[in-house]
């Protein structure tokens, strides 16, 4: 199947993610694409033996369309650049209450190769990047990822008055989104930023996939070697110019492509 024209960011997105260091892309998402998902992640989580083995985790199954979404690659090569990998990837169905982590991130990491970020002659060089697939609509007091925009670019620690979650005591700074359900919500890992308390009484159904380029290693690869059989034309073994596998893979494990240029590799 043909894929969709990639056409880059627009100057407003490519300031908006430089300016807060994070993007939200909207609705990227078809309704079935979504439905389907959210099915998956309800299985994976409730009934897992429901689903065939390569489809108990994500990438797996109605997740794979996620790997390689022309939404989404378009913007990984811009602020990564052309050899990107996903290197790790998880589901969330979070129940009112729950919570995934504290403030953390931000700071003068700026030259750190995996999570740095630094922007020179009009060209982003963004480390490690998080997409967030929201499967629900979000409202910003809901409890989804929270930030501290432009903590990825600061010159100082980050400072312990401006590091709670707790009411009455946030940062005048931490903000999070509001987004329909299908939209993409892209961050680089060296902004500060946490997953607090949800507080809807429906659950907040997710998928967190992070990118880096193909010269950093950050993750281990956790995904069972069955549930890394999404299908013959997304998965592939793949070996650089040297005949050895890139980011350390071993000749048994398996690379996906990722983008047009299918020079980019599920670690």
């Amino acid at each position: 199947m043909a894929k969709e024209q990639v056409s880059g960011m627009t100057d407003e997105e490519r300031f908006r993610f430089d300016l807060t260091g994070f993007l939200v892309r909207p609705a990227i998402l078809a309704p079935d694409e979504i439905a389907a998902i959210i099915d998956q992640i309800d299985r994976i989580k409730h009934d897992p033996e429901s689903l065939p083995v390569a489809e108990r985790g994500v990438p797996g199954g109605a997740s794979s369309v996620l790997i390689d979404h022309p939404k989404v690659v378009e913007v990984l090569h811009e602020v990564i650049g052309q050899d990107v990998r996903l290197e790790g990837t998880f589901c969330v169905w979070r129940k009112k209450g729950e919570w995934a982590g504290d403030l953390h991130g931000g700071g003068p990491g700026q030259i750190d190769p995996i999570f740095g970020y630094r922007c020179q002659n009009g060209r982003i060089h963004a480390g490690m990047v998080r997409v967030v697939f929201e499967l629900t609509d979000i409202r910003k007091e809901d409890g989804a990822t929270h930030f501290i925009p432009g903590s990825h670019k600061a010159n100082f620690p980050m400072h312990p008055e401006h590091m709670s979650l707790e009411d009455g005591q946030r940062s005048e700074f931490l903000t999070s989104y509001e987004c329909p359900a299908g939209s993409a919500i892209f961050f680089t890992e060296n902004l500060c930023h946490a997953g607090p308390h949800w507080q809807r009484d429906t659950p907040r159904v997710a998928v967190l996939n992070a990118y880096s380029h193909l010269a950093t290693h950050w993750h281990r690869l956790t995904i069972a070697p069955e549930k890394c059989s999404l299908a013959g034309s997304v998965t592939q073994p793949t070996r650089d110019r040297r005949g050895s596998s890139p980011g350390g893979t071993s000749s048994g494990e398996r690379s996906s492509g990722l983008g047009s240029s299918r020079s980019c590799v599920l670690g």
